[in-house]
């Protein structure tokens, strides 16, 4: 047995364990519901004006990072795709709607204070932060992107993916003090202050996949085709939550017992480690637990040979003339 799987038999009991003992240590939250439509009400919290131009301004300039490296990229190699990777970020804020209302997530909105409305679907009025956030977001879209133009061993990928379930955590805990958003419902594993864990088994493995079918398809996607990414990205991460969230969907929108929630969101987590897994072995094509392969130079995890040449209407001539 490799040390990665035997890592994985001794870690995930050992999280379950601990996961059931803070959740059955927490007292239950009280949820009221909906007594039409049985479901939980959503929470009426203020709109809080400073909070929301901060988080939006911030989040705002963490994505133009992503937007300056992928200009460096256009200017160095004539290649639009890496800045279209980090400005997909902000569409994903169209299908967020979708995730809040099964999900459990109330943004406050106004349509007097600044940046307190930016569109409405389904009735849900979202704030200009969360196209923001989304744009910042995309910056680690590019980052994900360019990690793999470079190649590296599948324990990297490993690594680049815990670091962004952890960034997840971090980031969202921070954003939940500033009352920019709240959880509501019966949500599952809440372990450390206000965040649900069972959400970081969906964005990280959504812009994840996002990125790697970016790289897997970058020769496709060149040119005019580049754009197509606005489109690629907010559905990689719908794919994604529709492939893992549907067991914490259900717990959320319920009134179960406490075994029952916490079992449905940790069913979500391991969709989402196995999405993660089905990503490496069927859009990067490598075996998941071989952690020291890396493509050989000059070629990526197909087989084909990589190149950096532009594509263009008539084809890629460098790319032609390996494969020739």
């Amino acid at each position: 047995m490799s040390k990665a799987k035997a890592c994985a038999w001794i870690g995930v009991p050992l999280f379950i364990a601990v996961a059931l003992l803070i959740t059955g240590l927490r007292p239950r939250p009280e949820v009221a519901f909906d007594g039409r439509f049985g479901l939980p009400r959503m929470p009426d919290e203020p709109y809080r004006t400073a909070d929301h131009v901060g988080v939006t301004i911030a989040m705002t300039l963490v994505g133009l990072s992503g937007v300056v490296l992928g200009l460096r990229r256009l200017a160095k190699e004539r290649t639009w795709l890496p800045l279209l990777v980090a400005l997909s970020g902000a569409a994903i804020c169209i299908p967020e709607v979708f995730f809040d209302i099964m999900g459990g997530v109330y943004f406050p909105w106004s349509d007097t204070e600044p940046l307190g409305h930016a569109y409405t679907i389904m009735g849900r009025a979202m704030p200009w932060w969360i196209v923001a956030g989304w744009f910042g977001y995309g910056a680690f879209a590019y980052f994900e992107y360019a990690m793999l133009s470079k190649g590296p061993t599948t324990r990297s990928l490993w690594l680049l993916f815990a670091g962004a379930v952890a960034g997840d955590v971090v980031f969202e805990e921070i954003l939940l003090k500033f009352d920019t958003y709240h959880y509501y419902g019966n949500q599952p594993l809440v372990l450390l202050w206000e965040l649900p864990w069972w959400w970081i088994a969906c964005n990280p493995a959504g812009v994840l996949l996002g990125a790697a079918l970016a790289y897997r398809f970058r020769d496709r996607l060149q040119g005019w085709a580049a754009p197509a990414m606005l489109v690629i990205m907010p559905m990689s991460v719908a794919t994604v939550y529709g492939a893992t969230a549907l067991p914490s969907w259900i717990a959320v929108n319920g009134d179960l017992p406490w075994p029952v929630t916490q079992a449905l969101g940790l069913l979500t987590l391991v969709l989402g480690f196995a999405t993660f897994l089905l990503i490496v072995r069927l859009v990067l094509d490598r075996d998941p637990f071989d952690l020291d392969y890396a493509p050989s130079e000059g070629r990526d995890e197909s087989g084909d040979a990589r190149t950096t040449a532009p594509a263009t209407a008539e084809g890629n001539p460098e790319r032609d003339r390996l494969a020739g």
